[in-house]
């Protein structure tokens, strides 16, 4: 692929629904299938993040995707419990998309853009420069058909199987299997296109080889919660006497009280009120978090 001559150089993202319905923690009664947004690294074939969730997509799983790809993943999967090493982490140069609104949002033009991300946009009419993430796809499709509740990828292929009756696995329990598969399995094992594995080829990306230096590791990322911030959607809103309003609903806090009824400089004669950024997570809306411009 141009320009995917180094680890991180070129990242490909993509979402697909899960050919598997997933039961709920307490009742294990069938629920649906999740969604997955994958990023892969196209130097090394690495899968350097993904975000899992019922939700279609939309900028949150982008973000929380792109979030989860620059972030270390040991305390990640400590806490999914899964035993293997994930090396990868740092910011990517260039992000590479198909045209989908989710990546054409201007919540993520800015994000990328506060961390000097470039965007590329998939040229109309040409899907195969998406062939990376569509062969990783078909690959988690392939083994995901082994597990209890597939629904298999056309009713031709599943015939008489009864997915939901099938159904046994929390999105927590395949996740873990996820996650343990990516690690352990398809980063160890020889790719085709490689001739080598995915890992082997990233460490040499990074640490170098006899005959081209490599780039070296990144500098860990250790604030964790301002990075995922970043990465959330946004909204532009005046403070008024009584906060902000968002999504209906009424916020407030004294760190926004200096702020009420400004005046944007900017807005010449017009006198317009400053506008300012608030971001938030959509499964959260108990609060919000307001960027103060002195502060930053």
């Amino acid at each position: 692929f141009p320009g995917a001559d180094h680890p991180l150089s070129i990242v490909q993202i993509d979402h697909t629904p899960v050919d598997l319905i997933l039961v709920d923690e307490i009742n294990r009664i069938p629920i649906g299938r999740p969604w997955i947004t994958v990023a892969i690294d196209l130097y090394s074939r690495m899968i350097v993040g993904y975000y899992l969730s019922f939700d279609s997509p939309n900028f949150l799983s982008v973000g929380l995707c792109i979030s989860h790809s620059i972030l270390p993943k040991e305390k990640w999967l400590l806490n999914l419990g899964v035993d293997g090493e994930w090396p990868c982490w740092g910011k990517m140069k260039t992000i590479h998309t198909d045209n989908a609104k989710e990546f054409r949002s201007k919540a993520m033009e800015r994000s990328c853009m506060d961390y000097g991300i470039n965007i590329e946009w998939r040229p109309c009419g040409k899907p195969y420069w998406g062939g990376h993430i569509e062969r990783l796809l078909g690959t988690f499709a392939k083994e995901i058909h082994d597990l209890p509740g597939t629904t298999f990828s056309n009713t031709k292929e599943r015939k008489e199987y009864k997915s939901e009756k099938k159904a046994a696995l929390t999105l927590r329990e395949f996740e873990k299997w996820l996650a343990t598969f990516i690690v352990n399995v398809y980063h160890k094992r020889l790719h085709s296109s490689l001739e080598m594995s995915p890992l082997e080829k990233f460490e040499q990306g990074v640490m170098g080889t006899n005959g081209q230096n490599g780039v070296g590791l990144q500098p860990r990322i250790t604030d964790e919660s301002r990075i995922k911030l970043d990465f959330m959607p946004y909204v532009e809103r005046t403070v008024q006497e009584y906060g902000v309003m968002i999504e209906n609903i009424h916020y407030y806090s004294d760190v926004i009280k200096k702020w009420v009824h400004k005046t944007d400089l900017t807005s010449g004669k017009a006198k317009l009120k400053k506008k300012f950024i608030f971001k938030y997570d959509p499964r959260d809306l108990s609060c919000v978090y307001f960027f103060d411009p002195e502060l930053k």
